[in-house]
Parts: structure tokens; C-alpha cells; sequence
């Protein structure tokens, strides 16, 4: 018996209007089963269809485990099968079957994080993300109770910060949840975070997607006893009129991240990010001063200097300098290593808020941006167009991978540094982070 209490999950949830709808261009719906799309989301893709926007569907598993003991259908004819009665839905969608890819993982068995097979689809699922690029992700709940839920569920969150598209919505829709939800399953939402739309004028069409999974919703293949089978009452569960989907703030972070948040991080390890010991942050740190006119800077910025290594390296070419960042403890540990550097002052505080009232003529902000809601960052923008000096230095330098805890991209940062009134001089990129020197004409 499941322990999800689904009328009061229903309560919570917030409509969605077809207005709130118009930034989906481009729609992932990632599904671990034939049948899953009809159950969570045909009305949903019906009533996009009708607003031009364009699909993937990635299959992840090959659907040939609901009947294991049949003879009239072994594993590869039903699997044949179930591709079928997917398509067939697609078709009754309106869409064309070159929307569907299929992962082909054994059903009940897709490798999850950490096992043999994972890395590889984690590598392709990227290589799609690359290609197609989602302005919105529909996937399993992250603890819907079926293992192929999850591991799908798993799978995308590392693809996705292994690849580097500017970041999706990303929702979550239930499937077991409703029947088989222990209470380690159980999402705790904030509010706003569960949304409904309504598909009643698909009511008809989804019920017919549903049907054509007719493998799973009739005894067609009969020689199984055990086989599955989905039951009236799991139906009911999505025939309301209504689909329901978390926007999980976990996954959609649109807040800047708070002091909490790198004060945790730095209690549970003296360099999180590893700068001391990382052969990539030393290369890194050294492209970066070399992307810097060789001057000495009279009065130098480090924005987010961290446990103080790359502000030791930035001092060399500053009168003065001043580092701020938002952890005591990260702080502290850099007044440390800057003991003999008089020169080198520190601050506590993030920014925009505690930005220092002063004016500058370099302005470093490495690994920094991505941690504003873009709301701030347009702020801070504001603060270093006027507080910079004339002919002065701005540097920045980002990681471009997706992170799943970050409100917005390396690139969404400097993107929108490009569209300042300073003047761009020159930019790189590594497989790994950008690099942007602008001037101040």
C-alpha cells in the first residue's frame, strides 16, 4: 500500500496557463517505459503539438520485462511490440516517429549511477542534450519507486552537467509513486512547487494513447499469469483531466545561493573544489593571468576569492587589492595564506550586496557569477560598470558544464557581461570554462 496521500499532493498543486507555456520551443520527455508518456503526459504534449513546439523522446529501456515468462512473446518480440504501440501513440499525438530514440537498456535493469553501462549512456544522453536543446525536460520524480524511474531520473542530472547547454526547466512527473510510494519516497515540496495543467480537452486522445498500450492493458499475451498488467484504479490515477508535474526548486534554483549554502561546504572539507592540489585550477589560474594587460594595478577587485590561492597569484600585480567572499570560513583561511601581503585586504560579504563602495581599475570574477539569481547578476553588472575606472580591467573566468545547484550558466554570466557597455577585447574557451577580458572605454 503506497503511503503517498495523492488527494492532498493534488491540493497543493498550482494550474499553469497556456501564457505560462510560450518559452517551450524545444520539449525532452524522458521515459523509462512504453506507456509512461500516455499516463503522464499525452494531454500535455497534445496541447504543445498545438503550439508548434518541437520533441524528443528518448526511450531508456527496452520495455521486455513485463511479461518475462511468456512464450508467445520472449523478450525480443516484445520488445518489438512495445516500440510498436509507442509509435502508435506518437502518431495519434500528431507527430512524426523520428521524434523517438531508444537507449535500449534491459528493462528493469538500466544501469543507475556508479554501475557498468552508466557512463556510457550518461556520454550519449549528453551528445542528444547538445543536439536538441531543451528549454524543457520532462522526467521521472527522482524517488518514483521503480528502479528504471530513478536511474533515468539519475541518468539526466549527470548528463546534464557533463554537457554544457544553457540551463532547461526541468519537471518531474509520478508514476509509481501513487501506488507503491514507501515513506523514504515521499517529496517534501516548498510552496509553488507541484503545478498542474489542465488537458480536459485531450480527455478522449488520452485515454486512446493509454489503450494502445494494449500489452499492457489488456490480457493480450495470456500465457503469463505473473505478467504485468496496468490495473483500472492505476489509470484512474491519470485520467483526471489534470497532469501534474514538480518544479522542484533542488533542480530549478532561481535564488542566489546563500551564505549557508558555501559555509556548508566549507565545514565538510578545508578546499572543496580542490584548488590546491587540481592540475586543472593551476592551468587554469595561470590562462587567466595571462589574459590580463601585465600592469600594476593600483587598486585591484577579486570577486569570490575562496580560501585565498588565486588572490596570492592576483596580488603580484596589484598596489592594492581587495578579496571579498560571502564564507567566514573560506575567509579566514585566506588571511592566512595572504599573511605576509599587507597589501591584500579582505572583506565578508556577497554580492550584490555587500559589493565594495569603491572604484577600481581591475575587477576579477572567476567562478563566481553562476551563484547570483540573474536578477543579482544584473545588479552586480550595474555596480562594476560604475565602479570601475575608466580604462579599467574587468576578468572574467567560468566553468560552462551544467550544475545542477547553480541558478543560471557560465555562459548565461559572461553573455550577459557582453551585453554591458564595456568594451569586449578578447575571449577564449576550454572544453572546460571560458575566459573574457573587457575594458572600460
Amino acid at each position: 500500500m503506497s503511503l503517498f496521500d495523492k488527494e492532498t499532493f493534488r491540493e497543493l498543486a498550482v494550474q499553469t496557463s497556456d501564457e505560462e507555456l510560450n518559452f517551450i520551443n524545444n520539449c525532452l520527455i524522458l521515459i523509462p517505459h512504453p506507456d509512461d508518456e500516455s499516463l503522464a503526459c499525452a494531454g500535455f504534449i497534445a496541447k504543445l503539438v498545438e503550439k508548434g513546439v518541437h520533441f524528443k523522446i528518448i526511450l531508456t529501456t527496452d520495455g521486455s520485462r513485463s511479461h518475462p515468462n511468456s512464450k508467445k512473446f520472449p523478450a525480443e518480440k516484445l520488445t518489438d511490440l512495445r516500440k510498436k504501440e509507442l509509435k502508435q501513440v506518437i502518431a495519434l499525438l500528431g507527430l512524426e516517429t523520428d521524434v523517438l530514440k531508444c537507449y535500449d537498456c534491459l528493462d528493469s535493469a538500466m544501469p543507475a549511477r556508479g554501475e557498468p553501462g552508466f557512463d556510457e549512456l550518461v556520454a550519449i544522453l549528453a551528445n542528444d542534450l547538445k543536439s536538441f536543446k531543451p528549454d524543457l525536460i520532462l522526467v521521472p520524480y527522482e524517488l518514483d519507486p521503480h528502479r528504471d524511474h530513478r536511474a533515468t531520473w539519475q541518468l539526466l542530472m549527470s548528463a546534464l552537467e557533463k554537457g554544457t547547454i544553457t540551463r532547461p526547466i526541468i519537471w518531474e512527473y509520478p508514476i509509481w509513486l501513487y501506488e507503491n510510494a514507501a515513506k523514504s519516497d515521499l517529496p517534501h515540496l516548498k510552496p509553488d512547487e507541484l503545478r498542474f495543467v489542465d488537458v480536459s480537452s485531450y480527455s478522449k486522445l488520452k485515454q486512446s494513447c493509454i489503450e494502445a498500450h494494449v500489452s499492457q492493458t489488456t490480457k493480450m499475451i495470456d500465457d503469463d499469469p505473473n505478467g504485468f498488467i496496468l490495473s483500472s484504479e492505476m489509470i484512474a490515477n491519470f485520467t483526471t483531466g489534470k497532469e501534474y508535474f514538480m518544479e522542484r526548486k533542488k533542480i530549478n534554483p532561481n535564488a542566489t545561493l546563500s551564505e549557508d549554502y558555501f559555509e556548508s561546504l566549507y565545514t565538510n572539507s578545508d578546499d572543496p573544489w580542490n584548488f590546491e592540489k587540481s592540475e586543472y585550477e593551476r592551468k587554469k589560474y595561470e590562462a587567466s593571468l595571462a589574459a590580463i594587460p601585465k600592469l600594476l594595478y593600483i587598486n585591484a577587485l577579486e570577486i569570490g576569492c575562496s580560501i585565498g590561492i588565486f588572490t596570492s597569484l592576483l596580488g603580484v600585480y596589484c598596489k592594492s587589492l581587495t578579496a571579498i567572499d560571502i564564507s567566514k570560513t573560506a575567509l579566514e583561511k585566506a588571511k592566512l595564506r595572504s599573511l605576509n601581503s599587507p597589501h591584500i585586504k579582505f572583506k565578508l560579504g556577497g554580492i550584490p550586496g555587500d559589493f565594495p563602495n569603491e572604484n577600481f581599475d581591475l575587477i576579477v570574477m572567476s567562478e563566481v557569477g553562476y551563484y547570483l539569481s540573474m536578477e543579482d547578476l544584473l545588479v552586480t553588472r550595474n555596480l562594476i560598470e560604475n565602479q570601475l575606472n575608466s580604462d579599467g580591467i574587468l576578468l572574467l573566468v567560468h566553468w560552462t558544464h551544467f550544475v545542477v545547484d547553480y541558478p543560471i550558466s557560465g555562459d548565461d554570466v559572461h553573455e550577459c557581461l557582453k551585453q554591458s557597455t564595456l568594451t569586449h577585447l578578447e575571449g577564449s574557451r576550454s572544453d572546460d570554462y571560458r575566459i573574457d577580458v573587457f575594458q572600460k572605454k
